[in-house]
């Protein structure tokens, strides 16, 4: 038998499940297709490679038609280029933002430098599809032109992000902030497909050894 308070808190219950839930606008909603086919195509080229993923396999692991796909891109370089846009902006905006947050303190700036480093290049998924989307780069020259003008702005982004560190640290950089930028970027992209595939360290492990050996004082 269930009492009056158990009945009312029962339907309180079951209401949840009859309230309407809010719908998404139009964009909201193409927002999140998008989405979805990225992060579907993120799996397939990291599993199948680009070559032999096809846009209905794409479209099949989001749920959706091919129709679906062409109506969000023109096609895989397209969605691919998309993807690499947010996640340079996003991993660029967590960095400068981390260091940012320690003023003129080059011990904490150094302290969110490596905190962000230690999950570099960790996931075995995203070493191959950076791989994937480097050989793209090498043979369509499109897709490479687009590719190069990206790393190019990130390359900037941590050139400034070094100068701003040495600058604190009161020491002038070994080389070019911009040239150090590069090879710090391709020594972690290179670390991190040793990684997945061989159990190599990690990039992150790497990097923060790299690092600390650039701004370890001197000795007297």
């Amino acid at each position: 038998m269930v009492s009056s308070s158990g009945k009312t808190s029962q339907s309180r219950y079951l209401s949840i499940f009859k309230m309407p839930h809010p719908r998404l606008t139009r964009e909201e909603s193409q927002e999140q297709t998008r989405q979805r086919l990225i992060a579907a195509a993120c799996k397939q080229v990291a599993e199948r490679g680009f070559a032999s993923t096809t846009v209905r396999d794409i479209a099949r692991e989001a749920g959706y038609t091919q129709g679906a796909f062409y109506s969000n891109f023109q096609s895989k370089e397209d969605l691919l280029l998309d993807l690499l846009r947010q996640h340079k902006a996003q991993e660029a905006e967590r960095i400068t933002g981390s260091v940012a947050t320690a003023g003129q303190d080059f011990g904490k700036a150094f302290e969110a430098l490596e905190h962000w480093a230690r999950d570099f290049g960790m996931d075995a998924s995203q070493a191959l599809l950076a791989t994937e989307l480097q050989l793209l780069a090498a043979r369509n020259p499109e897709f490479g032109r687009a590719y190069a003008a990206l790393m190019a702005d990130q390359r900037r982004i941590y050139a400034q992000l070094l100068e701003r560190l040495f600058a604190l640290a009161g020491r002038t950089p070994p080389v070019p902030a911009e040239e150090l930028a590069g090879s710090l970027m391709a020594l972690a992209r290179s670390q991190a497909i040793d990684h997945a595939l061989y159990g190599a360290a990690s990039a992150g492990d790497i990097l923060i050894a790299v690092l600390r050996g650039l701004f370890q004082p001197p000795p007297a």
